[in-house]
């Protein structure tokens, strides 16, 4: 079982943390509303990852 490819941040749960896309670990327990359809085929598999864009850039 899988976490959504369309969850925002993170989740915490039974000591690890799980992104869009992770597969959730053996013995731990999340919501049905944070996991993903079995049968979706139009996923590529990969998570949804968001670049740093807050970051502030300075010159030197």
């Amino acid at each position: 079982m899988k976490i959504r490819d369309d969850l925002e941040g993170v989740v915490y749960a039974g000591g690890v943390v799980l992104a869009a896309g992770d597969t959730i670990p053996d013995g731990v327990t999340v919501g049905d509303h944070l996991t993903a359809k079995e049968s979706v085929s139009a996923s590529t598999g990969k998570p949804r990852r968001r670049g740093s864009t807050s970051r502030a850039t300075t010159d030197e």
